[in-house]
């Protein structure tokens, strides 16, 4: 056996499935995302540094080299040109042969220093998020669209990567290499001519790339949510692909699909008219610079105030200055879809938690005693109340079982118990001890929980039971598997364990999934078990084999068995009824089979349907 390593829209969209979710809060300002930005990835801040002072050396030396050959160049025509000696300027070739040197190694390093901070920066926003999610799951699934949080995860922090691998260092470039080459240009050459240069390069590294800003975040903003809105949309239609060609409805899904797609095109519209309208100005104002400068700086060669030579090197270092500029035009769009994604990011980061984590913790024991007294509870928007005045008692060291028709409460009472969510009314109590004021890690170690919907990871047959316990040895995943009734299936897989189970458990049976999840739960050896509906996928033999091998290996631990059958109820300690979200009555099945009460009419109904 081996092992293998395991939010709403902010704005409306124009086109697309309908779709309903609360209302998002005003996005944050600009600085309060940049300062969180750069709180999270404080520890990539350094080679970020190193990374912009590569890139404004880089630019330096690329605008010494070129200076450097226009200089020559024209020096050497002028004195051909007037018949003077022409000697090889040796010295020049080996300061620009220097220079195209350091720029090759400044260039490695300013782009291996920015994708270091690119990566690492992705996995630090990344385990943010996934941090900020801890603390509200499971509950976080049912108040979120899985496709959109999937889109917030991963490409929403892509792009938010653009601020550091694209934003950071260009913007600190743009500022001192223009700054530096003025400057030289004034003190060496002619202030006129730095003065006229600068003009231009104002205009094309503020006023151009500003254009339009406001529009082009508004752009970006719908167009993120819409790319979520695509993601979750095709999200469902992969996961329900058997019912989507079942039904026939593929068709509708891609037109639907098309409808966003469409919306897409039309919300990024705004956004790309001013890109052009951009990059169309900043070109003019990049290439008029040098053309008015090297107008400019002609009459002060003929009155003899600049050399020839000078006012050469001046004009190309204005030309090597067009590589920061297209920085800066690439800029504004790229900029501006980082915020709209580091808006959607930082509001799953930041959103509040529904149910606060406790600060007891509950100490491990063999088995614990559980109480609902009282307990009232109405999922978010529902216009009923799940259960009402629910009070119940799961001994410690007991089986017992909570019995009822499908939607009596009999699932909500283990949420509750879990802490998916609190009650509205009432207390659910582990030994006396409200489960508010537990932590949550100490909470689902003693209390695990087995779901009729359990997930299965694409791994293999172990690495998914060994989920419960990483640690445990080959020998202890067969015994949980062997407890659980799976062991045979297992061994009849063409890897065994090591056989993939598939995306979402797709290659084994619904029975084969079910008891695949008993046993990752048997292997955590639990103080408290709470089986919900975990024979409901087999047959009676099979179901009466499981029982009896989970009730030896749990033996002396609390077991909550949830169960609309009353199959295997005559072996329970205790037996709750439940109906319409109230109990009904509760003792022994011996009890409550003496009577004609609740138990009783479940029984003759059972019998009947059978």
């Amino acid at each position: 056996m081996t092992r293998s390593p395991a939010a709403p829209v902010s704005r409306p969209v124009p086109e697309g499935p309908a779709t309903t979710a609360p209302a998002s809060p005003a996005p944050p300002r600009r600085r309060v995302l940049i300062a969180w930005i750069l709180d999270v990835t404080r520890p990539v801040l350094r080679p970020l540094a190193a990374s912009a002072a590569c890139r404004v050396a880089d630019l330096l030396a690329g605008v010494g080299l070129f200076s450097l050959g226009a200089a020559t160049i024209m020096r050497l025509g002028g004195d051909l040109a007037a018949g003077r000696p022409a000697p090889m300027p040796w010295g020049t070739l080996l300061v620009m042969a220097l220079l195209a040197l350091a720029k090759a190694v400044l260039r490695y390093g300013e782009q291996f220093l920015g994708h270091l901070v690119a990566f690492k920066s992705l996995e630090l926003l990344r385990a943010e998020i996934f941090r900020a999610l801890v603390p509200r799951a499971p509950r976080v699934m049912a108040t979120s669209r899985s496709g959109d949080l999937l889109a917030r995860a991963t490409k929403d922090v892509d792009r938010i990567e653009v601020f550091f691998a694209h934003t950071f260092a260009p913007v600190v470039s743009a500022v001192i290499v223009p700054l530096v080459v003025v400057g030289v240009v004034g003190a060496a050459v002619s202030w006129t001519l730095a003065g006229l240069a600068a003009l231009f390069l104002l205009g094309s590294l503020l006023l151009a790339p500003l254009a339009g800003w406001r529009t082009s975040l508004s752009s970006s903003r719908d167009v993120t949510a819409c790319r979520a809105l695509l993601t979750q949309h095709v999200t469902d239609s992969v996961q329900g692909m058997a019912e989507v060609v079942g039904y026939g409805r593929r068709y509708e899904r891609l037109e639907e699909m098309g409808r966003i797609d469409r919306g897409i095109v039309r919300t990024g519209a705004p956004g790309r008219r001013w890109m052009s309208l951009r990059r169309g100005l900043t070109q003019l104002l990049t290439l008029g610079g040098p053309v008015a400068v090297a107008a400019s700086g002609t009459g002060l060669v003929r009155t003899g105030s600049v050399s020839a030579p000078a006012l050469a090197a001046t004009v190309a270092a204005l030309l090597r200055l067009t590589e920061t500029v297209r920085g800066i035009e690439e800029l504004t769009g790229s900029l501006n879809a980082s915020f709209a994604a580091a808006e959607r990011v930082h509001a799953v980061v930041h959103a509040p938690v529904e149910v606060p984590d406790g600060t007891v913790e509950l100490p491990h024991a063999v088995a614990h005693e559980v109480t609902w007294e009282d307990v009232s509870y109405s999922y978010p928007g529902a216009a009923t109340q799940a259960v009402t005045a629910v009070s119940a008692t799961a001994r410690a060291g007991a089986w017992t079982c909570l019995v009822g028709a499908s939607g009596s409460g009999k699932s909500t009472l283990a949420q509750l118990l879990l802490r998916f969510d609190d009650p509205t009314a009432g207390r659910v109590e582990v030994d006396g001890q409200d489960v508010r004021e537990l932590t949550g890690d100490s909470l689902r170690r003693e209390v695990v929980l087995v779901t009729q919907r359990a997930h299965l990871f694409r791994a293999s047959v172990a690495d998914n039971v060994r989920l419960a316990a990483p640690q445990a040895s080959d020998e202890e995943v067969r015994q949980a598997c062997r407890a659980a009734g799976i062991e045979a299936d297992v061994l009849a897989m063409p890897q065994g364990y090591d056989t993939l189970v598939g995306e979402r458990g797709a290659s084994v049976s619904g029975g084969q999934r079910q008891r695949l999840a008993l046993a990752r739960a048997l292997l955590a050896r639990p103080s408290v078990l709470v089986l919900d509906e975990f024979t409901s996928h087999l047959d009676p033999a099979l179901d009466a084999q499981v029982r009896a091998s989970v009730r030896e290996w749990t033996r002396g631990s609390t077991v909550i068995e949830i169960t609309h059958r009353l199959s295997g109820t005559e072996l329970a300690d205790h037996v709750v009824v439940m109906d319409d979200g109230r109990v009904l009555e509760a003792g022994t099945a011996e009890e409550l089979a003496s009577h004609d009460g609740a138990f009783s009419r479940l029984r003759r109904r059972e019998r009947v349907s059978a």
